[in-house]
């Protein structure tokens, strides 16, 4: 088995410093960082030295996991705002916040190379790929219920328009019904506007 990098076998707050110092200085100053991270090494008694390349290794595995959990937050912020209805909405949520882990946990797996027993992450990478079958099937699911909804709001729009029309209702008050009952499932009204 490789051993085991530097920077794993930090404590547990020098590494946690050395993450948000990365943060804080926008993941560039690497030779600062490094200067500063073995300064800290040597006031702690820890006898390790970390190399520049691989605190600059280090700065890029957490920028993408950064970015990784930014995109999932915003993703799952925009799906809120833009789902069909509540319970659309959480269960987007959950499978965005799913998908999120799932990435973070392949970035670790693929990221920890010389750390994991080969044998262990094929085990790892095949419960990973179960689980990404089960969440596509959660989203082909998903889509066909939306899809149902969506039918289903269209048929009764289409309906009540016919009903109105044949009442005498003018074509602003149709388009209005018609707005109306689309709007549940938030679809643009048809461009006719009237049926």
């Amino acid at each position: 088995m490789p051993p085991v990098s530097k920077i794993a076998q930090l404590p547990p707050d020098i590494r946690a410093w050395l993450h948000q110092t990365f943060v804080e200085r926008a993941f560039g100053d690497i030779e600062g960082v490094t200067r500063d991270l073995n300064e800290l090494m040597k006031q702690a008694g820890v006898a390790i030295t970390i190399g520049k390349s691989a605190v600059g290794a280090e700065s890029q595995k957490v920028k993408r996991a950064q970015e990784a959990i930014k995109a999932t937050t915003e993703a799952t912020r925009l799906i809120a705002d833009a789902s069909r209805d509540d319970g659309d909405s959480r269960s987007e949520a959950v499978l965005a916040l799913v998908q999120s882990e799932v990435f973070e946990l392949l970035l670790q797996i693929r990221e920890s190379e010389d750390e994991v027993d080969p044998v262990e992450r094929l085990k790892a990478l095949r419960g990973i790929g179960k689980t990404v079958a089960e969440m596509s099937r959660a989203r082909v699911n998903q889509a066909k219920w939306r899809a149902e909804v969506d039918a289903r709001a269209q048929a009764a729009a289409d309906k009540v328009a016919k009903l109105a029309k044949k009442g005498g209702a003018d074509p602003q008050t149709i388009r209005e019904i018609r707005e109306s009952i689309l709007g549940i499932v938030k679809r643009a009204p048809s461009p006719e506007g009237v049926a």
